[in-house]
């Protein structure tokens, strides 16, 4: 039963151009899983565990080549990147450019230039680090995935290609010294083992400290590529000894592939890519590590089906192309994916995917044409670079003559029913709630901001010991002290509040978060500066505020971004409700009257990006009352206080009406992403905050 079929072919073994049956169906096996979870995520919600499952097949084979042939000196480094340079530069750099001619033709203008900065950092394969810069930034976090978000791993795996044969030829100068006689191997396993442990340990630290931030930088996943360079400084002697009981072999490579599916169909991001990461990523290595086993009975013996090997065989191609085509098949067509047509997609993208590899990669990764002399190569990398660095910087100028983005939307001064005033004022009763025309284009809504974050006055969990307090309004020492005070949907309002203070003798201090809001309990954030910086938020501004004698308080607060550490989901706003009313006592019992507005109704998408794509069919970016509209446990509990010193203030009726809120009210771009007001858009609301606010003040 476990014995070779004398027909079948010798099973090759790892050298520098043999193929391996079982680490062909293992690619097939990981692009597939990334590419189900990208096209249908609620079947396959870990399906990300197959860049892993890539991580660890790219340093086994990489580390299997240089224990093979060992970089001696730099001739032999160059020639090692040059090798690596001519096998995936090429397709690389075609998808980039092909795909940013696609956002320009079919995405939205205010996509281009986020796009076209993405696949510079694609080009340079700093793309992890370009997404790890986002996703320190709470607005660029929630921002929609660009086309290129994809390179990521790929620039993870060029960082480690660029580093492991420098270790490697380290590795062999110590070899070379009396102590070790030689003995490259176990100089060069010691260095991978160095680099295994650190990494694995810093990135189980860095994940519970901000998993958003270690999923993509290289220290938290270098120990994944390292686990495939241990398996291969171990492989010849435990080859050697696992040949001899091939039930175990199979029975090695079921726990293994096991290990992996299991987390493709379980895992959901959580704690990722710390120690849970070592499940697919043990799953992988127990594969690798327990070799070919073409037995009659035994995995390699079905899965050594041709298709399967020929998709193990285009991996690469299949994993540049898919995610561009599932970013920008819909913008195409303009409208998400249905079932058949994800089929269709998904036979598209095979099929460019055998183009790309037979025109593009089979025809530039041997010798000729950029192979000899070997400085063609680097001269192609150089040029490669700039090129497609630099078309990306002329869609970027392009943005800028064309779309003026950083450019304020201007209202035009005969224009009526604006903003707000198309739902909330009488005398516009009965006109379109859109409004005439779309007054503040998309690509200018989407960089309409409030001043906050500009000023420096907003707490950030990547600064935590810094928490800022701004002044605004009168500078008259006589006026009257107010306070905004929360995160930011608080503070999308600092522009209309500022024009009323500056009119009614006002002084603002303020208190501003980014994703923090005030609690008298600990938030979710990691334990340790970042939770003190946010609990500081809270203790720091109660403090102030008795000491300024401020007269009013403004609040406003998304809730649902961060949790109370150690309170059950299911209890949650509850406990918020709770802890609200007692933070509003507290106010109270210093004088402090309070104002609290309720927070805007969700959009699910991007505003902007919808408008962009459907400037000609506003209404498609609408959304039903019923799915925009949260509980919000701050207004619930400033509601259920009452009395003259607790006012709440509903806008809700600004965007919504009984039946639908709207993506454009008055010609106003109401978001400027899925849930923060445009700044134009407040202004708006001016007419709309300040009887309230000046009922509070006692002006």
């Amino acid at each position: 039963m476990f014995r070779r079929d004398a027909k079948s072919p010798p099973v090759t073994h790892v050298g520098r151009s043999a193929t391996r049956v079982d680490i062909q169906w293992m690619r097939a096996l990981a692009v597939g899983m990334v590419v189900i979870y990208h096209l249908a995520p609620g079947h396959l919600a870990g399906g990300f565990v197959g860049v892993d499952v890539f991580f660890v097949i790219s340093g086994f084979l990489i580390t299997t080549n240089l224990l093979t042939s060992p970089p001696k000196n730099a001739r032999d480094v160059l020639a090692f990147w040059g090798r690596r340079v001519r096998r995936l530069l090429p397709a690389a750099f075609t998808v980039i450019v092909v795909t940013l001619i696609a956002v320009v033709i079919f995405g939205p203008m205010t996509e281009w230039a986020v796009s076209a900065r993405m696949a510079q950092a694609s080009a340079l394969y700093v793309e992890n680090w370009a997404l790890y810069a986002n996703s320190v930034n709470y607005i660029s976090s929630t921002a929609p995935a660009t086309p290129f978000q994809h390179y990521w791993s790929l620039s993870v795996e060029e960082q480690f290609y660029l580093v492991w044969p420098l270790m490697m030829a380290v590795a062999f100068l110590v070899a070379r010294l009396r102590p070790f006689h030689g003995r490259f191997r176990f100089v060069a396993s010691g260095g991978v083992a160095v680099v295994l442990v650190a990494s694995a340990l810093y990135s189980v630290w860095y994940t519970w400290t901000d998993a958003a931030a270690a999923y993509y930088v290289t220290p938290t996943r270098m120990w994944e590529l390292a686990a495939g360079g241990a398996v291969a400084c171990v492989y010849p002697r435990l080859k050697a000894r696992l040949d001899a009981f091939p039930v175990l072999k199979v029975t090695l490579v079921a726990v293994g592939l096991a290990l992996v599916v299991w987390s493709g169909f379980n895992f959901d991001g959580s704690f990722f890519p710390g120690w849970v990461a070592w499940i697919p990523v043990g799953g992988a290595m127990i594969v690798i590590a327990a070799g070919p086993a073409d037995y009659l009975v035994s995995f390699d013996r079905f899965l050594k089906w041709r298709p399967i090997q020929a998709l193990g065989d285009m991996s690469y191609s299949i994993y540049l192309w898919h995610w561009p085509l599932v970013v920008v098949v819909p913008w195409a067509l303009g409208h998400e994916l249905a079932k058949p047509a994800k089929f269709v997609l998904l036979v598209a993208i095979i099929g460019i995917s055998w183009l790309s590899k037979t025109f593009i990669e089979d025809r530039f990764r041997g010798s000729k044409p950029l192979g000899v002399p070997l400085r063609r190569t680097f001269i192609f990398l150089v040029v490669g670079m700039l090129v497609t660095a630099g078309v990306a910087q002329l869609v970027i100028i392009g943005v800028q003559v064309i779309g003026k983005p950083t450019q304020r939307p201007v209202i035009p001064a005969d224009a009526v029913c604006v903003g707000a005033a198309a739902l909330l004022d009488p005398t516009c009763s009965g006109q379109n709630p859109h409004g005439a025309r779309l007054l503040t284009p998309p690509i200018q809504a989407a960089n309409d901001v409030s001043s906050a974050d500009a000023d420096g006055c907003v707490w950030d969990w990547n600064s935590p010991g810094n928490v800022p307090i701004c002044e605004y309004g009168s500078t008259d020492p006589n006026a009257t002290q107010i306070a905004m005070w929360g995160n930011s949907h608080t503070y999308m309002y600092l522009d209309p509040i500022v024009d009323i203070a500056k009119a009614n003798n006002l002084a603002i201090r303020t208190y501003f978060a980014s994703a923090c809001y005030p609690s008298l309990l600990p938030l979710d954030f990691t334990p340790g500066p970042q939770q003190d910086g946010c609990t500081k938020f809270t203790t720091q501004a109660l403090a102030d505020m008795k000491a300024h004698n401020v007269k009013v308080v403004l609040m406003s607060q998304r809730t649902d971004l961060k949790h109370l550490a150690g309170v059950p989901y299911n209890q949650e706003n509850q406990v918020l409700y709770q802890m609200n009313i007692n933070l509003i006592n507290m106010l109270r019992a210093e004088g402090i009257r309070v104002v609290v507005i309720r927070d805007t109704p969700y959009f699910p998408d991007n505003i902007v990006d919808c408008l962009a794509m459907n400037s000609r069919n506003i209404s498609a970016c609408d959304q039903p009352v019923g799915i925009s509209m949260r509980d919000d446990p701050v207004f619930r509990a400033a509601s259920s206080l009452g009395g003259g010193d607790v006012v709440t203030l509903d806008l809700t009726d600004a965007v919504c009406d009984t039946n639908t809120c709207y993506a454009v009210v008055g010609g106003v771009i109401v978001y400027y992403d899925s849930g923060h007001f445009t700044t134009t858009f407040a202004k708006t609301l001016e007419p709309y905050i300040s009887p309230t606010l000046l009922a509070a003040v006692g002006a």
